[in-house]
């Protein structure tokens, strides 16, 4: 057993160091490593960290082979013992169980494509409050019945249960059938607090059909000079394919017991995929409609790196800027996160035509206790983007001169946690906008409170109606169209008189509601970028209605 160990901390010290001796001796340990010694819930989750990391930055097919058959052996050892499972509950690894509450669509797309894998676990609110929100949900013909004593919810559904039937497909069809908002079932869905178990059986890769492998003599720490010097490839995907594409997606989430809505409210049509350099492969979601922002477009994208899932996160964009993050999974830290994250820059600056990037101060370490650990920071500041406010910029330039000089000098918790007060920004052409959608938050309140007197009702009331009749837009009324009508109006009517008098922008503004209720999000960010009267109306109004609390 302590042969077993003994290798697998060597193992991990080494995952990431190359060379002909090193590689040798990475084959080495990995044939002196027996599943059977594995006794430890620390050496098991190690064990699982290095063997994915072998494979997505491996060495040679061998290697990768090998490292494969270990992980397999070592789900089998772990599923076939008991004790060892209930110690690496909630880690994620294969063979083990996870427990947690995810959103509505998740939970029913596991159903739909895990039934066997998932199951009802408990409820994190009590029998009395999910009574009150059922009766939310469910039409009130039925839940008149839970109206004074009348019936208790769970007996009620326990009688309607069909044959076979369990709670939480009741669930499932009773808030798919309401007609009430996505976002608002989403959040009486989460207020519930339905837990739920999933046995991780399957391995999180893609097929070899969509992985281009690379082997490794080294890793690339250097960064991309220039964003020509991205090469993407798009890959014509098949439905089949990009079904795998989301499937991978969630579930490498969902071991990590997260989950973001691009990648939980995408579509096969919906998503792009492309093959860069060093065996790293990118995919794109958009969202379906009735999940879109009405203004910004949030999209998500994972990176795989030899077929294995090793970052995600989410884009927020507005005109030819856009909010942007990296998030490493723990097992890939210690890889190429600084070149990954250049190539996402370079691809999103190159599919979506953007010019500058921010980064918001959650995904630095602003409440967020990861991004300090890992130092999030400091693979902003490598890869080009710089502090907004002053006193972050003083900071940084201080702290990074510190690095610069030598003595293994790290950035203490605390000073990460002031440099994470501001947001940061890389621009790559001057002609860049300076805003997004975090910024037209404060012009809406300043339109509010200077225009209206702080009379929202004023604002808002048949703000969309009215907008809707000067772009004659016969459809307003449908659910996704009139929500974004309403996000838009008491910006744009603010230029009332403009627009009425401009027939060129009263059509791109058709055009552009019409693609963001209905249509393609990427050609409405394309769209949008085109629109110069419109980007000049609202730098006007952030000019003009910006407002700092």
């Amino acid at each position: 057993m302590r042969m077993s160990n003994a290798s697998v901390i060597k193992l991990f010290s080494i995952r990431n160091k190359f060379g002909k001796e090193t590689t040798v001796e990475k084959l080495q340990l990995l044939n002196s490593i027996d599943t059977k010694d594995i006794k430890s819930k620390n050496i098991a989750q190690t064990l699982y960290a290095t063997l994915l990391f072998l494979q997505a930055y491996t060495d040679n097919k061998a290697l990768y082979k090998q490292a494969g058959d270990l992980l397999l052996k070592l789900k089998e050892y772990v599923q076939q013992h008991e004790n060892l499972q209930y110690n690496l509950y909630n880690s994620g690894i294969s063979g083990t169980t996870i427990c947690a509450a995810f959103g509505f669509e998740m939970v029913k797309w596991l159903r739909k494509t895990r039934q066997a894998e998932i199951k009802f676990d408990s409820f994190q609110t009590d029998d009395a409050q999910i009574q009150v929100l059922l009766s939310i949900v469910m039409s009130k013909a039925e839940s008149e019945i839970f109206q004074d004593g009348n019936a208790e919810w769970k007996s009620w559904l326990k009688q309607m249960r069909q044959p076979g039937e369990n709670i939480l497909d009741q669930l499932i069809d009773i808030f798919d059938s309401s007609n009430i908002r996505p976002e608002v079932k989403d959040e009486i869905w989460n207020t519930i607090g339905l837990n739920v178990e999933i046995n991780l059986v399957s391995s999180c890769c893609l097929p070899a059909s969509l992985t281009k492998m690379f082997y490794h003599r080294s890793l690339q720490k250097n960064e991309i000079k220039k964003s020509s010097a991205l090469k993407p490839v798009s890959v014509k995907l098949s439905n089949a394919e990009a079904e795998q594409l989301i499937d991978c997606s969630r579930m490498i989430l969902i071991r990590h017991l997260r989950e973001i809505d691009p990648i939980s409210f995408t579509a096969a049509k919906l998503i792009s995929y492309y093959h860069l350099s060093r065996g790293i492969s990118v995919t794109l979601m958009e969202m379906v409609p009735e999940r879109r922002h009405p203004i910004d477009s949030y999209m998500g994208y994972v990176v795989f790196k030899n077929g294995l899932p090793v970052a995600y996160a989410g884009s927020w964009i507005l005109f030819n800027s856009g909010r942007i993050g990296l998030n490493v999974f723990p097992d890939y830290r210690g890889g190429e996160t600084r070149y990954i994250f250049k190539q996402v820059l370079a691809l999103h600056a190159k599919v979506y035509n953007l010019k500058r990037f921010t980064v918001d101060p959650y995904q630095l370490g602003k409440d967020n206790s990861d991004g300090i650990h890992s130092g999030a920071f400091w693979v902003y500041y490598h890869a080009g983007f710089r502090p907004i406010e002053k006193t972050q910029q003083e900071i940084a330039l201080t702290e990074a001169a510190r690095i610069k000089a030598g003595n293994k000098y790290r950035t203490a918790p605390a000073v990460l946690k002031m440099l994470a007060e501001s947001r940061l920004e890389l621009v790559l052409q001057k002609n860049a906008v300076r805003f997004d959608a975090t910024d037209l938050s404060r012009v809406y309140a300043g339109i509010i409170t200077q225009k209206y007197k702080g009379n929202r009702r004023l604002a808002e009331k048949g703000a969309a109606e009215k907008l809707a009749g000067i772009l004659q837009i016969k459809n307003y009324q449908d659910d996704s169209m009139n929500f974004i009508l309403r996000n838009w109006a008491v910006f744009l009517l603010c230029n009332e008189k403009e627009i009425r008098q401009n027939s060129s922008l009263k059509r791109t503004l058709k055009t552009l509601l019409r693609l963001k209720a209905n249509g393609s999000e990427e050609a409405y960010i394309h769209a949008l970028q085109k629109a110069g009267a419109l980007q000049n109306l609202v730098s006007g109004l952030v000019k003009n209605y910006k407002t700092d609390f």
